[in-house]
């Protein structure tokens, strides 16, 4: 008999097993592969977020910076870009809301020009936040005839007063004393601040401002958050 024969099948199928394991990559090989391709692309695709978190810092625009910050430290943590990010993801954080405070105090305010009683009037007003009724605004008024007047407008005259004195604090100082006026007419029930440029002044530099007011039954006091105010804004009318 033929032994070469009789065992020439299981032979030749054995060879090929050694020989195909032996010029192909195995398991981990294609593993390591498979990873060092993944962790490529995760490069490339952060640094274009990087690319994006840059250039938005440098327009200024830091809210949509920290959010392609976010991302990056979110779905990329392994990658350069992340770890360039990690020490310094907090003040990011920290800026970005400071600016979105920035931005939420300065859409309190509304600006117009309109005409008024035969001239031009531009006005920057505010409404109180403290949540009483009747609602009260704070009113900025320059007019083209009657020139600079600074106001509380009620929705109801609830204003107890003809001439007295108010309590004005601006952010944690102590409240000042400001004389203040009732309009004469009965149909405008506002209370106008006297001394218009020392409370302009201080003002243009607070961020929240407390205004004690006689009311029919007692005082209230009123809260705005003034911290938003634009005076180049109030000059132009809009």
């Amino acid at each position: 008999m033929n032994t070469f024969h009789r065992f020439a099948p299981g032979f030749v199928l054995a060879w090929c097993v050694i020989a195909s394991s032996g010029c192909g990559p195995s398991p981990e090989e294609r593993r390591a592969a498979a990873q060092a391709a993944a962790a490529q692309r995760a490069e490339a695709e952060a640094a274009e977020q990087w690319r994006l978190y840059e250039q938005n810092r440098e327009d200024g625009n830091i809210e949509l910076a920290a959010a392609y910050a976010e991302l990056i430290v979110a779905r990329y943590p392994a990658t350069e870009a992340a770890r360039a990010l990690v020490p310094i993801i907090d003040e990011v954080r920290q800026q970005a809301a400071e600016a979105r405070e920035a931005r939420r105090l300065a859409s309190l305010w509304r600006y117009q020009t309109a005409p008024m009683a035969g001239g031009i009037q531009k006005t920057a007003v505010i409404h109180s936040s403290d949540g009483g009724q009747p609602n009260i605004r704070l009113v900025l008024r320059q007019h083209s005839e009657w020139g600079l007047s600074t106001f509380l407008l009620p929705d109801a005259d609830v204003f107890d007063c003809r001439r007295c004195q108010v309590g004005i604090a601006f952010d944690a100082a102590a409240p000042r004393r400001f004389a203040a006026t009732k309009a004469a007419d009965p149909q405008n029930p506002a209370l106008f601040i006297d001394d218009k440029a020392a409370f302009l002044a201080a003002l243009a530099k607070a961020k929240t401002m407390r205004i004690e007011v006689p009311v029919k039954g007692g005082t209230r006091t009123l809260t705005f958050e003034v911290g938003g105010y634009a005076p180049a804004r109030f000059e132009a009318g809009g």
